[in-house]
């Protein structure tokens, strides 16, 4: 184990107690597949823009759950061909499974959060508005990852894994999905004639 994983691990098991722990216990289920993906649905549907047929709806919702549900079932593959054990089951203070790297409830929560973060943050007005869906999307990924090591399930370098995987897989999804759409718009957008106003003035004037 790195050296800074040992080390971490045990500050976290020095400095928790029980209120901590229900606190993180409670912040586990943010990264809880059966929970996040359906609500991903919901989300996506309700934030698609008003005035779609409930089909279209729902396909707005269904969208940001496939981003996610392919990102953690890459995860999955991940976590079993690299196969990195546990802490000592002896210092967890929560339930736990399969192999340690990376985490799976950090992987899921990271692929929520940034989801429904890009499916908001279309509705939101640009400037702080924006800013702060985003925002609230990396404090909820930081407090799931912050979870799993504070329960002793996880080392934190599994934690850390999960986040740049998730946040790879996202950006990689959404740039994926958007890119085909915005290059036509960008080409239709530069082929307008330019106003007026833009052009160059008469030497006169």
């Amino acid at each position: 184990m790195p050296a800074l994983d040992e080390e971490l691990h045990r500050w976290a098991l020095a400095h928790r107690g029980p209120g901590t722990i229900a606190v993180a216990r409670a912040a586990r289920w943010g990264g809880t597949t059966y929970v996040v993906l359906p609500a991903l649905i919901l989300i996506g549907a309700a934030a698609a823009p008003r005035g779609r047929r409930l089909a279209r709806r729902l396909g707005s919702g269904l969208l940001p759950c496939l981003v996610a549900s392919t990102g953690v079932y890459a995860e999955i593959w991940i976590n079993h061909v690299i196969g990195r054990a546990r802490p000592p089951v002896a210092d967890w203070a929560g339930a736990a499974g399969g192999p340690s790297f990376p985490s799976g409830h950090t992987t899921a929560a990271t692929l929520f959060a940034l989801s429904c973060a890009w499916a908001i943050a279309g509705r939101a007005r640009a400037g702080w508005p924006r800013r702060a869906v985003w925002a609230g999307a990396a404090a909820y990924a930081l407090a799931v990852g912050w979870s799993r090591v504070w329960l002793g399930v996880h080392w934190p370098t599994d934690v850390t894994g999960a986040w740049l995987f998730g946040a790879a897989w996202a950006a990689a999804c959404i740039a994926a999905i958007t890119l085909p759409a915005w290059r036509p718009a960008r080409r239709a957008d530069q082929s307008r004639p330019r106003s007026r106003s833009r052009q160059g003035r008469p030497s006169g004037s």
